[in-house]
């Protein structure tokens, strides 16, 4: 790997490794490690599901469990994706690899580097945040023990699961195995969501910087002291220039093509998975803050709404950026010296122009800003469904 590229990605490298999703790890330890992370995410999601064997059906209960069992499952199966698809992802970096070495001007390399940074502050960011969502979870699932030792009662307060779910034992004799069960559940769910959706950033940030460089290429490719060359050596050093961000420009559209055509069906699942959670997840806020007086349980559901409404965002957003640094290089060259270049130069500027705009799509979804709205949208209008057939 080219050496500042491995600097950028070295946090999302070591944490890909702790989760045991390093694509080039092959060791047995490895294994045991997906193993046990799928293991604890497993048994999350089936003792919540359990319940529906010890206790009545009933519909308000379904959907709180949903409510739950939706999130978790969607950062399971942003997990497994990089299980999955190990050898796309193995792929991605040496997409990646490659690319670096194209860049050899030093202005090229400050832009990829630029980009490379905000990639890696972003990570930083979001680790950060995974850090602030675990011990804020942990906080408020010992909060009646935490009050115990600071404004003690008579009696000791009890200790109310959020997450409610079925061991088939006694939770008050047992109450501290659950807590770390579902402490170190939340916790690896937290950590997978962040780091599997920072590394997808990355790539996109990527993509970014080379639609940038090739805009860089192509302004930079006609100047006016190139009247003074004569006619067969200007258009020879047009042509090459050309071809230099042609093939940049080539090297941004395939790398999102492979990561969209790779991930389209789990990014599609992922989509509904999001939508249906962000729904249920407005209608139990809305009961909790109209029917009941729980504090915790409307922080967390606030906390959960917020966390599907920036990712849906973010997500995006990082579409929008692709779409927009296409529509940059279509105005380099439609604002650049085109009609000092020759014909049959004039004829590939066009060809480029037109493959120009790039559009992140995900089966018939269109990831942007204009996606962003339409995903709240119908997560909304569901949420409006769901609550007027239960008045």
């Amino acid at each position: 790997m080219h050496a500042t590229d491995e600097y950028y990605n070295k946090i999302n490298r070591v944490v890909l490794k702790i989760l045991g999703l390093w694509p080039y790890e092959q060791s047995y330890f490895g294994r045991i490690q997906k193993v046990f992370f799928v293991s604890i995410f497993s048994t999350f999601i089936f003792v919540q599901l359990l319940l529906f064997i010890t206790t009545q059906y009933d519909t308000n209960l379904l959907l709180k469990i949903l409510s739950f069992v939706l999130p978790v499952l969607f950062c399971f199966i942003k997990y497994c994706i990089f299980i999955i698809r190990r050898d796309s992802v193995k792929q991605m970096l040496k997409y990646n690899r490659d690319n670096w070495k194209l860049v050899k001007d030093k202005l090229e390399i400050g832009i990829i580097e630029k980009y490379s940074y905000i990639a890696r502050l972003l990570s930083i960011i979001l680790m950060g945040l995974c850090c602030f969502a675990i011990i804020t979870f942990t906080i408020l699932q010992f909060l009646p023990l935490i009050f115990d030792i600071i404004l003690p009662l008579n009696e000791s307060r009890s200790c109310r699961l959020i997450f409610i779910t079925e061991y088939f034992v006694n939770q008050e004799k047992y109450i501290y195995a659950i807590f770390l069960h579902h402490i170190l559940a939340i916790s690896v769910a937290i950590i997978a969501f962040c780091n599997v959706s920072s590394t997808f950033l990355m790539y996109v940030l990527h993509t970014c910087a080379l639609l940038n460089i090739a805009s860089y290429r192509i302004e930079n490719a006609i100047e006016w002291n190139m009247l003074a060359i004569s006619s067969p050596a200007r258009e020879y050093l047009l042509y090459r220039r050309i071809v230099h961000a042609v093939t940049i420009h080539r090297r941004a559209i395939e790398f999102i093509n492979f990561i969209t055509s790779e991930f389209t069906v789990l990014f599609a699942i992922l989509i509904v998975i999001g939508v249906s959670s962000l729904s249920l997840n407005l209608l139990q806020f809305l009961q909790l803050i109209t029917l009941t007086n729980n504090i915790t349980e409307i922080v967390v559901f606030a906390f959960m709404i917020c966390l599907h409404l920036v990712y849906m965002f973010i997500a995006n957003y990082a579409g929008q950026k692709i779409t927009d640094h296409g529509i940059k290089l279509f105005h380099a060259i439609y604002n650049g010296k085109w009609y000092m270049t020759p014909l049959h130069t004039q004829k590939m500027l066009l060809f480029i122009m037109q493959k120009g705009t790039i559009y992140v799509n995900i089966g018939i979804f269109t990831a942007s800003l204009e996606g962003f709205a339409t995903l709240v949208n119908a997560a909304i209008s569901y949420f409006t469904v769901i609550h007027s057939t239960r008045q």
